[in-house]
């Protein structure tokens, strides 16, 4: 479906330290595991469930206006043959443990002011915002990053 607000919208892309909530739901924590998924969106990258009982994504969008959001659903992978036991480990090594690895995403843009409807075509104009929320860093993820970080206060005396 092509949908008017798609292609008449002028979304900025979420840039390194805006928070983006594709995670769950921010009122009621349905998470994108949920057959649903959550929407998040592309105006303002809060996430919201799209589903009864609740539908927070349609009631942040009738409240604000924002009409557009990505759908996000997430489902495990079905484990393979060719996954074996990692070979014996000689050194130490710290690595970040995004846990994308087990999961596949599915995603589509949705258009709460055509009914919540999916849509299909005209999305040239928000690809580039699409794309942004999908490499986005968790905002959960982005929390804890700057818990790590020094913060550095001038002292009076």
């Amino acid at each position: 479906m092509t949908c008017e607000h798609a292609l008449t919208a002028r979304l900025t892309p979420p840039s390194s330290s805006t928070p983006v909530y594709k995670e769950e739901c921010t009122q009621c924590f349905d998470n994108q595991d949920m057959a649903e998924g959550v929407d998040v969106c592309l105006s303002c990258f809060n996430g919201g469930c799209p589903s009864d009982p609740y539908n927070h994504a349609h009631q942040h969008s009738m409240k604000s206006g924002h009409y557009l959001t990505l759908n996000i659903r997430r489902s495990a992978k079905a484990p393979s043959d060719s996954d074996e036991r990692p070979a014996k480990l000689t050194k130490l090594e710290i690595r970040e443990d995004t846990g994308a690895e087990g999961f596949e995403y599915h995603t589509f843009v949705r258009c709460w002011g055509c009914s919540g409807a999916r849509v299909e075509s005209g999305l040239e104009n928000i690809e580039p915002t699409v794309q942004a929320v999908i490499h986005a860093v968790e905002a959960s993820k982005g929390h804890e990053i700057k818990a790590w970080a020094e913060e550095v206060t001038a002292c009076q005396h």
